[in-house]
């Protein structure tokens, strides 16, 4: 069963199918009636192409790394062979300020040793983590940006109307900004900060990003 959101009165179930009606419904069109199955969708058809939208917002939003999809200082541990094979839902690994840092990155699923050129792993390492959360453990504040994110771009792929999209680009960002300010009540944060989900940017915290002292990018 869906997770249930409470907001200003309002009530939706958290779900793939949710999201897919509200981009359905930024442009107008009925949505699905509940019980659908998503994978059902026909290919070709707004439908199919809002969900290939979500799922990709899904993961480009999350990939980012927060407060709720990050596991700082995780460890990792080589399984009899000396592989260390990750989860399909991790999205990025950073190894700080370590002497790890440039040594380690994802590769086919694992972890590959860049600096023996190996995917066999000597001992445990530690790392943060990014995962991919699914729509029913996201928070609120999340599960709303993702939602209006995915259909602001689903419209204007498929209708392109400038004063839409612009509506709902603003509803957008008021959702975004009520994310970046969950994010600084759950963490606490200073310029100095290299975890994986903080960075400082012109003076102002960036929430959601990679930390911009002693991290590499990916």
């Amino acid at each position: 069963m869906s997770d249930i959101i409470f907001t200003s009165g309002a009530v939706w179930a958290k779900s793939e199918l949710s999201m897919i009606n509200d981009s359905l419904l930024a442009i107008g069109e009925a949505p699905f009636m509940e019980g659908t199955v998503v994978d059902t969708i026909p290919i070709g058809t707004d439908g199919e192409t809002a969900k290939r939208l979500i799922r990709s917002t899904m993961i480009e939003v999350q990939s980012r790394g927060w407060y709720f999809n990050t596991d700082y200082d995780y460890v990792l541990t080589p399984d009899i062979n000396g592989f260390i094979t990750l989860p399909p839902n991790v999205l990025r690994t950073d190894f700080g300020n370590t002497s790890n840092a440039n040594r380690f990155l994802i590769k086919n699923n694992g972890i590959y040793d860049v600096a023996n050129q190996t995917f066999i792993i000597e001992g445990e390492i530690m790392c943060d983590i990014v995962w991919l959360v699914d729509y029913t453990n996201l928070p609120p504040e999340a599960y709303e940006y993702i939602s209006l994110r995915a259909a602001r771009k689903f419209q204007q792929k498929v209708i392109g109307a400038l004063e839409t999209d612009q509506f709902t680009m603003r509803d957008e960002q008021d959702a975004l900004v009520n994310l970046q300010r969950r994010q600084l009540q759950t963490q606490d944060y200073n310029i100095q900060n290299s975890r994986v989900s903080t960075r400082t940017h012109n003076g102002y915290l960036v929430a959601g990003l990679y930390g911009n002292k002693g991290r590499r990018s990916f």
